[in-house]
């Protein structure tokens, strides 16, 4: 009886050993051979088709591009296309992070960078957008029609709309460029104004120490450094909600925001607005965004967090986001243009404050640097364009 018992255990044990051997031939045989890993924000993108150009002679002919447009390989294009939508589908990119990850994908296949602008031009073509593609002899650009307005970016009027240079760049020198395709599309791009793509494959610390009143208080926690990353490459995207809509990602939220709740839990409403606008001129010290990222950008809060400085922008920024977050207060953005500053402007109730808008009194707060209190402002806020965030 004990020998039959071993043999069903042997039998069933010899069962389940054939059956992992089968899913693991079966995985191996499915999985991609010799694809190509390219890296996203910290995430991998497994690639196994590459859309093949021939080399540039240089100058570039209009007829050369041309060609090059109608002898693509098709099935190629449109099964790498279907990859990445599945992939951007996964981390909830919009069109703005899309283009992005076509120039990631494309800087990987092409060190020609004409070339990868040809195949930007193609796949976003096959997704049906509005797009431009110029040249000159020397260079093409590829021109897409935003909804949203960017900044710091340069622009063609085409038919009497415009269009941005999808390369975001803000070195580009004065040219003359000839059109040689557009794509006749019927989409605009998009950006997604409430929320940020998913992206979550890298971590970063954060240590900030202040003393406020002679009480000393610290901060220790983790940041998002995909976001990060992805916020670093994003062109300036005009001042609006976006900057407040994308919050802080879900632990750094919880930590930061949960200790500056504790931090001013006890204060007066006066001393909770002192207390974080303390905390922004301080802890994030003023650096042009030259010196900092090499361009001119506005940050998002996780990424002013993640570079541990900003400018008047970005450090604006993050004060009327803690404020919103912390102390459920509303603010405007006051932007004056010919002294190329920004300021915050907070709803208040209380006797102080510095103007009226819309039946609600609102003090001006200078998150710049250290030394102006709420209330106190070196510039006219009656010069300034008021942007409701």
């Amino acid at each position: 009886m004990l020998s039959k018992e071993r043999n069903k255990i042997f039998v069933w044990r010899f069962f389940m050993l054939a059956v992992l051997v089968v899913f693991l031939l079966k995985a191996q045989a499915e999985r991609p051979v010799n694809a190509h890993k390219i890296d996203v924000y910290g995430h991998v993108f497994l690639c196994q088709t590459k859309v093949s150009y021939p080399s540039l002679v240089y100058p570039i002919a209009r007829k050369q591009v041309e060609d090059i447009l109608v002898q693509t390989d098709k099935n190629s294009l449109l099964q790498l296309k279907e990859d990445m939508d599945s992939f951007a589908a996964t981390w909830q990119m919009d069109d703005l992070a899309f283009i992005l990850f076509t120039q990631k994908v494309a800087r990987y296949f092409y060190a020609d960078p004409n070339l990868a602008k040809l195949f930007q031009y193609q796949l976003l073509k096959e997704k049906d957008y509005k797009l431009l593609l110029g040249f000159n002899p020397e260079q093409l650009t590829v021109y897409g029609r935003f909804l949203y307005d960017l900044a710091n970016v340069a622009e063609v009027s085409y038919h009497n709309v415009t269009y941005a240079d999808l390369s975001f760049s803000q070195n580009l020198a004065l040219c003359e460029e000839e059109l040689v395709a557009n794509t006749n599309g019927t989409k605009n791009l998009e950006i997604n104004q409430h929320k940020a793509p998913l992206f979550n494959a890298l971590q970063t610390s954060y240590s900030f120490q202040t003393e406020f009143k002679g009480i000393s208080y610290s901060f220790v926690g983790t940041l998002n450094q995909s976001l990060i990353a992805y916020y670093r490459d994003l062109p300036s995207i005009s001042f609006g909600e976006i900057y407040l809509n994308y919050h802080l990602s879900d632990l750094a939220y919880k930590q930061i925001i949960g200790d500056l709740k504790k931090a001013v839990k006890g204060m007066s409403a006066r001393g909770q607005l002192d207390f974080l606008l303390h905390f922004t001129q301080v802890v994030i010290p003023y650096q042009t965004d030259k010196s900092l990222v090499g361009r001119e950008k506005f940050a998002f809060v996780e990424e002013v967090l993640g570079n541990k400085a900003g400018d008047c922008e970005d450090k604006s920024i993050l004060f009327a986001y803690l404020v919103k977050e912390v102390l459920q207060l509303p603010s405007l953005a006051l932007v004056y243009v010919h002294q190329n500053h920004l300021n915050v402007a907070v709803a208040v109730s209380g006797a102080q404050y510095n103007f009226i808008h819309n039946n609600q009194k609102y003090i001006i707060c200078e998150p710049s640097g250290p030394g102006l209190q709420a209330g106190e402002n070196v510039y006219d806020w009656k010069n300034a364009n008021i942007v409701a965030w």
